[in-house]
């Protein structure tokens, strides 16, 4: 797949569970999409759903066809017609939620801007502008927008000597960092972007697959649909937080306006809504397991679900399987461990929880 992104489940293990099912595969914790993706070269539909703008962005250029000729093209022409702009800094982008505490996973940096010299902050800044000029087809634009959302870490302080990704869920400034020039690092994206819609046909937008954004609570499950989905797992990553990198410059753009295109309606980014663990937004465990049953219960109706957790906790994982025993029928339980796959989140473990009712 093209974007990386948190946590994400290793494929080869989703298309294993996948085999076997058949029919129209929603997923409402969608993240960056590896669930719908597979469902997908199952030769299934696919629905695709999660509270976090950036997470479907990432998710859209994975899986969605685009023209990778007109995708070179308008690349070209964002970089010909750059004008520099006179800008220093991003709007409200300190890294602290609503209820004025900081971010759980801020370190040592108080807004986004302090990760960027300023003379990459400010070619940042005017290939935005450029982007937005840009007249293209719609899924191309939006590519051009991920494109330009790869390119960020790689040309911030974050990125550390001799690594290309963010590989420490956090916000900080290492001692040994080594920025990309901006123009350098947008090229590099295009050109990664550019290989990848040539090699991958993707699928055709609300014909193969839907790509919403919204909540998982509040979605209308159809009776004979499938759920299949990863929810975010207690404290492992905090999704959203860490998506404001990059929403911050892409709320600066007319990214929204663009998306309304797609949605037919202005996409909101919500930390709020998230419902991981997070001690600085109040969200404890016990909120977490209730909103995660009434997830539960939500679906309970729904044909066939599989709710499949990457755990380091067997309290938590007993706790699970208690809930959706008492809220399902026709329960069946699989474990798995990938002991090859890259650590996911802070602790690092390869356990893998498979809860379904096929």
């Amino acid at each position: 797949m093209l974007m990386r992104y948190w946590g994400r489940k290793p494929l080869e293990l989703i298309d294993k569970i996948m085999n076997n099912v058949h029919g129209t595969v929603i997923d409402p914790f969608g993240g960056g999409g590896t669930i719908v993706f597979s469902a997908l070269r199952h030769d299934n539909k696919a629905i695709y759903l999660d509270i976090n703008p950036y997470a479907w962005l990432v998710t859209f250029v994975n899986v969605v066809s685009i023209d990778p000729k007109e995708f070179e093209e308008k690349s070209k022409e964002v970089l010909e017609n750059v004008y520099l702009e006179s800008v220093f800094s991003l709007h409200n982008d300190y890294l602290y939620y609503p209820n004025g505490k900081f971010f759980w996973k801020r370190r040592n940096a108080d807004r986004i801007t302090e990760f960027f010299s300023r003379e990459n902050f400010m070619k940042l800044f005017s290939i935005l502008k450029s982007i937005d000029k840009v007249e293209s087809e719609t899924e191309v634009k939006i590519a051009l927008y991920a494109a330009f959302c790869s390119s960020l870490f790689t040309s911030s302080r974050m990125k550390r000597r001799n690594s290309g990704s963010w590989g420490v869920p956090s916000y900080w400034v290492p001692k040994e960092h080594e920025e990309v020039n901006a123009e350098d690092a947008f090229k590099m994206s295009v050109k990664r972007f550019s290989s990848y819609f040539r090699r991958n046909k993707g699928y055709e937008l609300n014909v193969d697959v839907k790509l919403l954004i919204g909540n998982a609570l509040a979605f209308n499950y159809p009776d004979q649909s499938i759920v299949f989905t990863d929810p975010p797992y207690f404290d492992e990553i905090q999704y959203m937080e860490l998506s404001f990198f990059y929403w911050a410059w892409l709320r600066e753009s007319n990214f929204k306006k663009v998306i309304r295109e797609v949605l037919g309606y202005e996409p909101e980014f919500r930390i709020s809504d998230e419902i991981i663990v997070n001690p600085n937004r109040g969200v404890t465990f016990d909120k977490y397991m209730e909103t995660l049953k009434a997830f539960i219960i939500k679906v309970s109706k729904v044909n066939s679900k599989y709710l499949l957790f990457h755990y380091d906790n067997d309290k938590l994982r007993e706790k699970v399987i208690k809930i959706v025993k008492e809220n399902w029928t026709r329960i069946k339980v699989d474990d798995f461990e990938i002991v090859k796959q890259r650590k996911i989140g802070p602790r690092g473990g390869k356990k893998y929880l498979l809860v379904s009712s096929p």
